[in-house]
């Protein structure tokens, strides 16, 4: 790209509408490679798109009438058009805020988390390239695993933010994508082949541990393989970092928020909702989180902000919306896009919603990943987990177990396959969760996505197994 990008800005500058209003830009570039097995089957990119989303705020029957159009149209009839639907939609809407406080001030870029990959940014294509050479390069000392499919995604975007109240904020930010099937077969007798799925969502490519990476999912597609049905039962499960972005962010996401408290469906300050050992915090400044940024997508600057402390419940999360309902501050929670990750380029498509940044649990004291499993005594180490499905509002969820391992006496042994594992991620005192069930707590955090969590161990979760 040649100059910084000034979306929002330049709307804002062909804006004729009175305040409150708010509007958030993104020019994005998009790179793609897609691989069929080794063999590179199409490189794209860059794909470029420019947009920004307007939200005009209205006293309206004595809450607020909040109307919102997203546009790529940039011209000053384009902004016109755009401000004359969102004053309509505005009419016939109607929020429980007596009055929305913008964020205001000027924010540059210099003070916020890593969150832009400078390789990816300044030679895309040469370092998605790199990626994929060192990607498959250890594929051909594996015996019989070959990489079936799969593709690398890249997009860079520039977020420009700007309101009535004087706000004007821009940063750079990376995110990648990978998704590979690694499959082991051993010809047409014995066993089926088993196939494990690589599905990795990260603000910057490295390559150095690619070698070691390669071999595990290798080790994983064999397992696959040769995996034994689950047993079924009320079982000690540890679960590593990487399961957890599949089900804790969609529940507290909403249940920690003004907007499930708007639907008396958030817990009171001060009760109980985990085990004791529990502590967790909304931190979208943990450097490399997909959740994390200098600012929210309204300009609400970043920082550490308590959920749960010791087990009770510490904080909610406000975006401005809800912060007016309930004459506070926001917290920095307006998010975009947050539903539909691959979504990530064109997030300017839809409003803010009140929700979580990056989620980052404490670090225990009960050791290393072996002495959990040797905690657990007899259970599943739970290595992947499809399709979870959390309910945001009941707090329910329920995945396939794709590969895991059984632990005997203490420590891992055959690995299983199939059957489902499931539960309620929190619950209000006298029944049973994910939260309060947690029985030890690993010493070593891990970045996962949206989570930056120690390994948990949940004594017990319900398993759905085959025998």
């Amino acid at each position: 790209m040649s100059a910084a990008a000034s979306t929002a800005f330049d709307a804002a500058d062909r804006l004729r509408a009175p305040g409150p209003w708010e509007i958030f830009g993104e020019r994005s570039r998009r790179y793609e490679i897609h691989l069929n097995g080794r063999s590179i089957e199409m490189i794209r990119g860059p794909i470029l798109i420019e947009g920004y989303g307007l939200r005009l705020f209205r006293p309206r029957d004595g809450g607020m009438g909040i109307g919102s159009q997203a546009s790529t149209e940039l011209t000053e009839a384009g902004v016109r058009a755009a401000a004359r639907d969102a004053e309509e939609l505005a009419k016939y809407s109607a929020f429980p805020a007596k009055s929305i406080d913008l964020p205001s001030g000027k924010s540059g870029t210099g003070d916020g988390p890593e969150v832009c990959d400078p390789n990816l940014w300044d030679r895309p294509l040469e370092t998605l390239e790199g990626f994929v050479d060192a990607l498959l390069q250890p594929f051909e000392g594996e015996r019989d695993v070959e990489p079936s499919f799969g593709s690398v995604r890249a997009t860079l975007t520039e977020t420009t933010i700007t309101n009535s109240s004087g706000l004007r904020v821009a940063y750079p930010h990376t995110t990648a994508w990978l998704e590979l099937a690694v499959k082991a077969s051993g010809g047409p007798e014995g066993a089926a082949p088993g196939e494990y799925w690589v599905n990795d969502t990260v603000r910057r490519l490295e390559t150095r541990d690619l070698p070691d990476r390669v071999r595990e999912w290798s080790r994983l597609a064999r397992d696959v393989r040769r995996a034994k049905s689950t047993p079924s039962g009320e079982l000690p499960v540890v679960l590593p970092s990487a399961i957890l972005p599949t089900i804790l962010p969609a529940v507290i996401g909403f249940r920690f928020t003004g907007s499930a408290r708007l639907r008396d469906l958030a817990p009171e300050l001060g009760t109980t909702w985990a085990a004791e050992a529990v502590t967790v915090r909304d931190d979208g400044r943990v450097p490399w989180g997909i959740g994390s940024s200098p600012v929210d997508d309204e300009g609400s600057p970043q920082r550490a902000r308590p959920l749960l402390d010791r087990g009770q419940v510490a904080g909610l999360l406000y975006d401005t919306r809800h912060a007016g309902a309930f004459e506070t501050r926001s917290t920095g929670n307006g998010w975009r896009g947050r539903a539909l990750i691959y979504l990530d380029w064109r997030r300017f498509l839809g409003p803010p919603v009140n929700t979580t940044s990056t989620l980052s649990i404490s670090a225990g004291k009960d050791g290393s990943d072996a002495e959990l499993i040797e905690a657990a005594g007899d259970g599943i180490w739970l290595q992947q987990l499809g399709w979870a499905v959390p309910d945001p509002v009941s707090g329910a969820f329920g995945g396939e177990i794709r590969i895991g391992y059984r632990i005997r006496d203490g420590k891992l042994a055959e690995p299983v396959r199939g059957g489902t594992l499931g539960g309620t991620v929190m619950a209000p005192s006298g029944h049973p969760s994910l939260l309060r069930n947690v029985a030890a707590i690993g010493s070593t955090p891990v970045l996962s996505e949206w989570v930056q969590s120690p390994t948990l161990l949940i004594r017990p979760l319900t398993v759905a197994g085959q025998n």
